[in-house]
């Protein structure tokens, strides 16, 4: 008789049906039922104790779960195997708390946008590829406001070069720093909106270039102060 895995637990059901109960859903898809102008449709091809099974039907139970496998009938074609043993359940859970860790990262890279947004585009890219955290949208968040910013900066000396009038009680070097942000931003949100793409800023740069020449330096000199010092 086959044996549930992990945390799971199975009941045997009359003509060889099994209920799997699992705590947490395993992506299993269950059988579709054919009609007019749709064929029937196997769900998942289950392994399971050197028997093939087929997920006939799934039930939500809480946060998991309840699957009714049956025998494979020789006539469906398999679209999707899946083993059932303690090496799968073990992967499942691996990526599980994979998931869960990307899930956690990307919320805080999202909560952090206003600053992650300005480094290298090639560090953002691997934050979209590694945490799913979307590399546009963090360069958009970070240049948004410096845009805004310096749009105002630049209408204010338009304005003053052409009335005398001073909209922005700052001084002119911040103002014509103002400018250089609305250009740049601009460049920076236009690239991530027309091609898809992050684009850092010059100061993102700079800081992440320091921080990467810094870092050998000081992992050297943390593992020479936990290093015991030999006896006078």
């Amino acid at each position: 008789m086959p044996e549930a895995h992990g945390h799971d637990r199975a009941v045997p059901v009359a003509g060889g049906r099994w209920a799997i109960s699992s705590p947490l859903p395993k992506g299993w898809r269950a059988r579709r039922a054919g009609t007019r102008v749709t064929p029937e449709h196997p769900g998942t091809a289950v392994e399971w104790g050197g028997s093939l099974y087929e997920v006939v039907s799934i039930e939500p139970v809480g946060a998991g779960a309840r699957y009714l496998l049956a025998p494979w009938e020789d006539r469906h074609t398999i679209r999707v195997h899946e083993p059932y043993d303690d090496a799968a359940e073990e992967r499942r859970s691996r990526e599980r708390k994979d998931d869960a860790r990307r899930k956690g990262k990307r919320r805080l890279l999202l909560l952090l946008s206003p600053l992650a947004g300005h480094l290298p585009a090639e560090v953002q890219d691997r934050w979209e590829r590694e945490d799913d955290a979307p590399a546009g949208l963090l360069t958009t968040i970070s240049a948004l406001p410096l845009f805004v910013f310096g749009f105002l900066c630049s209408f204010s000396l338009a304005i003053r070069g052409f009335t005398g009038v001073v909209l922005l009680p700052i001084s002119e070097k911040a103002l014509f720093f103002g400018v250089y942000l609305f250009v740049e931003s601009g460049f920076r949100i236009s690239v991530a909106w027309s091609q898809e793409r992050p684009s850092g800023s010059l100061a993102g740069h700079l800081v992440w270039e320091v921080a990467r020449r810094l870092r050998p330096s000081l992992s050297a000199a943390a593992e020479s102060a936990g290093s015991p010092r030999p006896p006078a």
